[in-house]
């Protein structure tokens, strides 16, 4: 079910500057404070437009993916996003003017954590583990 894509087919604007990705966990940790200005800097430049800072995974019509931390005005539906909600809006050429917005609560931390040790099992898998 779906669309087909690998992860190599999705443009990621990580969180996480070039800096500080090929760091052990350790050193991550201790130098995770460098990506604070950075980060402040952003959240002040959407705050002085009126924005808010979400991170926002987008699908166009072509089938390109990408995902990373976009400005959002404060009175786009991702901005008011409530606690562990899902959030689709889905712009076309009939909700052009007034995207069409899907909003409910999602899996809830146990359901969550669940998948991602699921897909941390499949992954270990198609490495080579034995699970």
């Amino acid at each position: 079910a779906g669309l087909p894509m690998s992860l190599d087919e999705v443009q990621v604007d990580s969180l996480v500057p070039a800096s500080l990705a090929a760091l052990t966990r350790t050193h991550f940790l201790q130098r995770l404070h460098e990506a604070d200005a950075d980060m402040a800097e952003r959240h002040g430049r959407a705050a002085a437009a009126g924005k808010v800072l979400r991170y926002v995974a987008r699908l166009d019509a072509q089938g390109r993916a990408s995902v990373g931390l976009a400005e959002v005005d404060r009175a786009h539906a991702f901005a008011n996003l409530r606690l562990t909600d899902n959030i689709v809006q889905f712009t076309t050429r009939r909700y052009a003017d007034n995207p069409l917005v899907v909003q409910g609560p999602g899996a809830g931390p146990e359901v969550t954590a669940a998948g991602v040790f699921a897909d941390l099992l499949r992954v270990s898998s198609s490495l080579g583990a034995q699970v």
